[in-house]
């Protein structure tokens, strides 16, 4: 009895725990990401971290948005409707108009928006007067505008062609360039064998970030752990993407391909991704304020928008808290076994690293020391005299890993690299006097030293395979060779050589006199054999916040040397100052005349000032001027008349440019008159007035003596809207003189031409009708065999009964009268076809392609039956078109009847038709092909024409092909071409697929 007690005890108490348990579950957060583009790999990383799970393990439900034509998506996440957005890098500009945003992550470094063009054109200057599909009506054009400008091109200076969302248009050269990602159509064009080439606006120097995430600040001020939480949640779910590519292509396939993509398509854009993430550089989801900076100049500068502030920009982008350091156990394990990590630097490359007195010492240095404690694993430093030892104790695995080093391809045979941590610009030290430099390329023939197996001398001969280095075995004995001028200069990064010139009092006799584009990028560097350590550095890496890293920059930056005392500088300091101040007394005692003089000048100025002010007022032309600021200062009474504003009006105003031009490439372009400082030409200007109207007018900037600019104009509207109606009238005369004169010289040829219209015309008739009669007669014989068909029917059912009646069971009499029924419905069948078929009712219908073709085998299964042709059909059951069935219909059995003909004359023997349809783009093909030898070449351009046949009169009249080949291409709105195939004769019928 107390064992049964203790059972219903222990089974409520379990009940009980199971309930409090489920009553204490949270469920999870539901957000809303919007995207910028349709569901494709450009997403994966997302993708992933819902897949995979890492979003469920923060406690979040991600659903995604796909964009939507016309969307604003800074608007999407401002109004509310999602919480988070993915946008081009134009959002900064929302930002810097005061939209309240907050700059989460970027994914990608390089925008994949570039322009495809035709193969004629090969540079931006090229575009001019050309057509461009896509451009000024997408929200990312200004990547592409920016680029065009460097070489002067404004949007007067192409035509822009609406986007219709396909390069149909560009395949057909129906426009010169369409903007394009290198992620999607690219894989297209390459496919179809289409030549093409690229401008990049990357290579021009417009590097603007793409895929970058963002979200609003009350989202941010309210939820502060949800956004680091979503955001480290699509890092991880990035990271996870670009290892298994294949994996999320098929994730794609299944679930969020909206696209129809293949397999294919969206492999080849996630190798496009991953070059464009920089992985190998940067940490997936980092934000450089530098590159923010540079991006929001940009816009500021193309846009003429105020530039905004690095202190505003810096509050834009969101600060990451000390991320915590989450190892694997497997990655536990293996530190516990290696207990200690053997450490090999640089000796002697300060302030990034050096042994000094048997330490490490350098910004490398701090590196160690916080890496060390977050894995709690001591790091034994292993004593080298020159970097050459380090390089070789680590191939000898002497040592675990290089505290700092750059990825060569001949390090990467036994080295792994972390992202880099340190980037620094190269520079040069040479003497000094020696003009300022920023590009290699025009060094190349000077002898330039560089330590010995540095990264930098790799490095440097792939990219200047004719540069001269020297190599040295240390940096001191780099500068003393420029000192003693046996080399021209001495390559290192920048913050190493300051050090060096600092601590050896080099200021006198060798200075920097260049830096170039090229970069040092330094990570951790360790052996491949052991993967495990490159991933734990990596993660480490990440977890060091920015504050901590700015630290330690600024600790060995501002390493202060004490100087040596020039008592000689300080004695001429001395006398020079002595100098000035006898030379300040002398100018006060003449300034003082000067001033009674300018008093009387002054004056004199007032006066003429007003004669010139009367004068400029009722000058009989268009007088102003601008500030600096583009404020208006002088604006006379033709100014008021013409555009209506008045002085007053106009003179207050923050922006008067703005009012005259509204568009802002008028704007940047009068701007850009201002400074060209091209004076006394006049050139044509089209400014609004108050009311809204377009003037015509003509301005020409004038310098006067006291170097102020006065623009002065005259509006020649009027006039010139009586050239262009002159322009028009003479044209007219023009044209209709040379109209009556073309009717004169092309009579006989017009006569011929309606002569073959009208042939034509009765052509189609005669058609028409033919095919009403056959409608009519078939109806006939339809009414005819209906009742016959009926009775037969009728009597195999009395026959089956009178059987059974009498049962009488006999097996081959069962199957006949089964035959009989089926060869009754088949007839009926074939009957209600035909009738279709002739139907004069013209009406669009939606009908599976399949079925069509099936319809024309069937009435011609007779045919084929009897003359033992084979078909093979190959087509799509979902495939599916809107248009004139019929109409279809009677082509393909035009066509199917020609190849019937062409195999029974050839006399082949094993004749086959084939039948194969398919759906690109907007279009379905379907091709017929028989096997019958072909068409002649000869007759190849002539069996579209009527009255053409090959055959004899008794058996064609010409017209079969001639009549689809008019309801392809007039009835339908599509092509009927024909060429020989591998075997015979191959017709292709290209329809639209219609409405959907």
């Amino acid at each position: 009895m107390k064992s049964i007690l203790k059972i219903i005890i222990l089974f409520y108490f379990s009940i009980d725990i199971l309930v409090s348990n489920t009553s204490n579950v949270i469920p999870n957060e539901k957000i809303k990401l919007q995207l910028q583009w349709k569901h494709q790999f450009e997403f994966a990383g997302f993708y992933a971290a819902k897949e995979k799970g890492f979003y469920k393990e923060v406690g979040l439900d991600v659903d995604f948005s796909e964009f939507k034509q016309n969307m604003n998506i800074v608007d999407e996440v401002l109004d509310g409707n999602s919480d988070y957005g993915l946008s081009y890098s134009t959002f900064i500009v929302d930002y810097m108009q005061g939209k309240p945003l907050v700059f989460v992550a970027n994914f990608f470094k390089q925008s994949p928006l570039v322009l495809v063009t035709q193969k004629n054109i090969r540079t931006p200057a090229d575009l001019k007067g050309k057509k461009i599909m896509g451009l000024l009506d997408s929200s990312h054009k200004q990547t592409i505008l920016t680029m065009l400008n460097q070489f002067n091109i404004t949007p007067h200076d192409f035509q822009n062609v609406p986007q219709k969302f396909n390069i149909q248009s560009f395949i057909k050269k129906d426009v010169d360039a369409i903007s394009v990602f290198t992620t999607n159509e690219i894989h297209t064009l390459n496919k179809l064998g289409v030549q093409y080439n690229i401008l990049d606006p990357a290579v021009f120097g417009t590097k603007f970030y793409d895929i970058n995430l963002f979200t609003t600040k009350s989202e941010l001020e309210n939820n502060p752990k949800r956004v680091e939480n979503f955001r480290n949640a699509s890092i991880k779910g990035w990271e996870y993407a670009l290892k298994h590519k294949e994996e999320l292509a098929d994730i794609i396939i299944q679930k969020y391909n909206t696209q129809n993509k293949s397999k294919e398509a969206l492999l080849f854009e996630a190798n496009q991704i991953e070059y464009l993430m920089l992985t190998n550089i940067y940490p997936i989801g980092s934000i450089e304020l530098g590159k923010v900076e540079m991006i929001a100049d940009t816009f500021a500068q193309s846009l003429l928008i105020p530039k905004e502030s690095k202190e505003k920009l810096n509050a834009f982008i969101y600060k990451t808290k000390n991320n915590t350091l989450d190892l694997t156990i497997e990655q536990r394990n293996y530190l516990q076994k290696k207990k200690t990590l053997k450490m090999c630097i640089d000796p002697n490359w300060m302030p990034l690293e050096k042994i000094e007195n048997g330490k490490h010492i350098g910004v490398a240095a701090d590196f160690m020391e916080i890496i060390s404690e977050k894995i709690h694993t001591p790091i034994q430093l292993i004593q080298t005299d020159t970097w050459t030892q380090s390089l070789q104790k680590i191939q000898h695995k002497e040592c675990d890993f290089l505290a700092l080093a750059e990825k060569t391809p001949k390090r990467q045979k036994y080295l792994n690299f972390t992202s880099p941590y340190v980037k620094i610009p190269l520079a040069i030290v040479t003497k000094q006097g020696v003009p300022f430099s920023n590009n290699l390329s025009n060094l190349q023939d000077k002898a330039l030293g560089v330590v010995k197996n540095y990264s930098i001398v790799e490095l440097l001969k792939i990219k200047y395979p004719h540069i001269n280095l020297v190599e040295v075995d240390s940096i001191q004995e780099g500068l003393s060779y420029v000192d003693q001028e046996k080399i021209f200069g001495f390559l290192d990064n920048s913050m190493v050589i300051n050090h060096e010139i600092q601590k050896n009092k080099m200021n006198n006799n060798i200075s920097i006199t260049g830096y170039f584009s090229e970069m040092f990028y330094l990570g951790i560097a360790s052996r491949n054999d052991e993967p495990l350590l490159n991933e734990i550095f990596e993660k480490t890496l990440f977890s060091i916040d920015d504050t901590t890293r700015e630290h330690i920059f600024n600790k060995w930056n501002n390493i202060s040397y004490q100087l040596a005392v020039d008592y000689q500088v300080i004695a001429q300091i001395i006398f020079l100052g002595f100098v000035l101040v006898s030379i300040f007394i002398y100018w006060n005692f003449k300034l003082k005349e000067e001033i009674k003089n300018k008093e009387l000048a002054q004056k004199q100025l007032k006066e003429n000032q007003k004669k010139l002010q009367t004068l400029f007022d009722i000058a009989p032309v268009l007088l102003d001027s601008f500030d600096n600021q583009g404020r208006v200062t002088y604006w006379n009474q033709e100014c008021e008349k013409i555009f209506g504003w008045s002085f007053e009006e106009i003179k207050n105003h923050p922006a008067p440019i703005k009012l005259f031009y509204p568009d802002p490439q008028d704007q940047k372009k009068l701007i850009e008159s201002f400074n060209k400082r091209n004076y006394n030409k006049y050139e044509e200007w089209h400014p609004k007035t108050k009311e809204g109207k377009t003037l015509i007018t003509m301005w020409a900037n004038v310098k006067l003596p006291t170097d102020e600019i006065i623009n002065i104009g005259y509006d020649i509207t009027n006039q010139r809207q009586n050239e262009l109606a002159l322009k028009e009238k003479t044209e007219q005369l023009t044209l209709a003189k040379k109209q009556l004169e073309d009717l004169n010289n092309s009579l006989e040829e017009r006569i011929k031409t309606e002569i073959d219209k009208n042939i034509k015309n009765q052509v189609i008739l005669m058609h028409q009708s033919k095919l009403a009669q056959m409608g009519e007669m078939i109806e006939n014989i339809a009414h005819q065999w209906r009742q016959p068909l009926a009775q037969i029917n009728s009597s195999v059912l009395i026959v089956d009964a009178y059987l059974q009646k009498n049962k009488c069971f006999d097996t081959t009499i069962e199957k006949k009268l089964l035959e009989i029924e089926s060869l009754t419905a088949y007839m009926s069948k074939t009957i209600d076809d035909f009738k279709n078929f002739f139907n004069p009712d013209k009406q669009k219908t939606k009908f599976k392609v399949k079925n069509a073709i099936e319809k024309s085998y069937n009435i011609l299964k007779g045919s084929l039956v009897s003359k033992e042709i084979r078909t093979i059909t190959i087509v799509d059951p979902k495939l599916e078109c809107y248009g004139y069935l019929d109409e279809l219909q009677q082509v393909i059995l035009a066509l199917l009847n020609n190849a019937i003909d062409a195999l029974v004359l050839m006399n082949i023997e094993s004749p086959l038709i084939t039948v194969e349809s398919y759906e690109l783009e907007e279009y379905i093909y379907i091709n017929i092909e028989d096997n019958a030898s072909g068409i002649k070449k000869e007759i190849m351009n002539k069996i579209f024409e009527p009255y053409f046949t090959t055959k004899h009169k008794s058996q064609g009249t010409g017209l079969g092909l001639y009549m689809s080949k008019m309801i392809i291409e007039e009835g339908l709105g599509g092509n009927l071409n024909v060429t020989n195939g591998a075997k015979g004769a191959l017709f292709t019928i290209q329809i639209p697929k219609g409405e959907k």
